[in-house]
């Protein structure tokens, strides 16, 4: 009886669980920290994406060049490239935006979505006619691009995910 009341007061093997389950704990903080930073990652790369893209179009506007003949052909991502002549196209702008995605991004699963508008719908404020109506393609039109995102906080346990969404707009300039 003697050694039964002993053994039970001894705490050999204590810091052993202890141990165990305070590590559980903190891997589990750590891998949740990782996560929430590559979310935040995802949500910057979305807005730098929709940025550039804008960016892009803009400045190869309808006035780029006047040489539209063969040799315009884009590759797709990730070797996008495009010669330095060619006004851009809404599959321009998206194999673009797809060739920036880095680390922790499926380019595939980056859905862009190019619209452009009038800045003067219909006239411009002098009355005469808008240079967006007859193509949307000309100078002083607006670029919009979204760039969205779908982020699955925890892949591992298959979660429906956060959709990371950005929006740029810009006049086109050439």
């Amino acid at each position: 009886m003697q050694k039964l009341h002993r053994l039970a007061r001894e705490e050999s093997g204590a810091e052993l669980v202890e141990f165990a389950l305070t590590s559980l704990v903190l891997i589990g903080l750590v891998f949740a920290v990782f996560n929430w930073m590559v979310g935040m990652y995802t949500y910057h790369f979305t807005t730098y994406a929709a940025q550039q893209a804008t960016r892009f179009a803009i400045v190869r506007g309808y006035t780029w060049s006047k040489n539209t003949t063969v040799g315009c052909n884009t590759s797709a991502p990730p070797n996008f490239t495009m010669p330095y002549n060619c006004t851009v196209s809404a599959t321009d702008i998206q194999n673009y935006v797809q060739s920036l995605a880095g680390p922790w991004i499926v380019p595939s699963g980056l859905t862009i979505d190019t619209t452009s508008s009038d800045v003067w719908p219909g006239q411009t404020p002098d009355g005469t006619t808008s240079p967006c109506s007859p193509n949307a393609n000309s100078k002083g039109c607006l670029v919009k691009v979204t760039v969205s995102y779908n982020y699955t906080f925890l892949p591992l346990l298959k979660l429906s995910g956060q959709e990371m969404r950005a929006t740029s707009e810009k006049a086109i300039q050439q």
